[in-house]
């Protein structure tokens, strides 16, 4: 009888975990595909109604910016959204932008990055944070990283930030890839190395990484990092991509290149688990950047 209580105790177990394995992935790949497709105003419209279904406040951040020509003036409008938590000096900020490049339907680029973000929010609720946390949903990344530069030019006062980690490209792989790593974020590089040892994925670093939104922060001198989950191999490709002056070798190919900024960037390629190691890796390094503060 003892027996059977066991086997029917581990079975139960086994089957919690299991469940709450599913319920993330399916939560992420459901992000991911409610915001496939969607115009510019859809997308953003997706995460002001995720965050009020979950009951999270958010600030939403506009912005235009005017370049004035010989013949004619253009304005580019966007908006930031931002989830604050905590109430440190200093900063954490995570970010991810949820504008879609050209008619693409922005499935991992970058609706993963969207879903990613979305569910950290959810799952972090209840953390008691020793520093402030910036969530942010950046605009306009895809027409020059504006929606991150308007951030630091409107929040970010330099002496209070700590460190800035993008989201960008989390859908596909099984290869965690960081970078770019340099002088200019040593301290944040500290807790991505034990970030991986404690999660043990997959883990390539480079000194060049594809632009996203940390550049804006590092243009700043300001610490980040980018994250993206890539297939096996790519990581090294991407960063040979960008030492050519972003100039695709034809034998040798990064395979996520193939998919971005096409009208197949769509959610069926996207992988729930390729997610949940982006949410897994991330969550930890949050975590351990948190702890520092204490």
């Amino acid at each position: 009888m003892k027996r059977s209580c066991l086997f029917f105790f581990v079975a139960i177990l086994a089957s919690s975990l299991s469940l709450a394995q599913s319920s993330i992935e399916d939560e992420l790949l459901s992000s991911v595909v409610g915001i496939e497709g969607k115009t510019h105003q859809g997308r953003n419209e997706f995460i002001k109604n995720q965050l009020h279904t979950l009951g999270i406040g958010y600030v939403a951040a506009p912005f235009n910016r005017i370049v004035v020509n010989k013949t004619d003036t253009t304005t580019t409008k966007g908006e930031n959204i931002i989830v604050r938590a905590g109430t440190g000096t200093k900063r954490i900020v995570v970010g991810a932008h949820y504008d879609a490049f050209g008619d693409s339907p922005g499935a991992n680029d970058n609706g993963s990055g969207v879903a990613v973000l979305l569910s950290l929010i959810k799952q972090l609720q209840d953390v008691e944070w020793n520093y402030s946390v910036d969530f942010c949903f950046f605009d306009q990344e895809e027409s020059g990283l504006l929606g991150s530069y308007y951030y630091i030019t409107q929040f970010v006062v330099p002496q209070h930030h700590f460190a800035m980690v993008n989201l960008d490209i989390e859908g596909t792989g099984e290869e965690v890839y960081v970078g770019p790593v340099g002088n200019n974020n040593r301290t944040i590089m500290r807790y991505v190395h034990e970030a991986e040892q404690k999660t043990g994925f997959p883990f390539v670093e480079g000194a060049e990484f594809p632009s996203s939104d940390q550049v804006s922060f590092a243009k700043f001198n300001l610490q980040d990092i980018a994250i993206s989950i890539v297939p096996k191999g790519d990581s090294e490709r991407l960063s040979k991509f960008v030492r050519n002056g972003y100039k695709a070798d034809s034998i040798d190919t990064p395979k996520v290149l193939g998919v971005m900024h096409t009208f197949e960037d769509r959610s069926r390629l996207v992988s729930p688990a390729s997610l949940k190691m982006s949410f897994e890796f991330t969550k930890t390094l949050l975590m351990l950047l948190n702890n520092s503060g204490r």
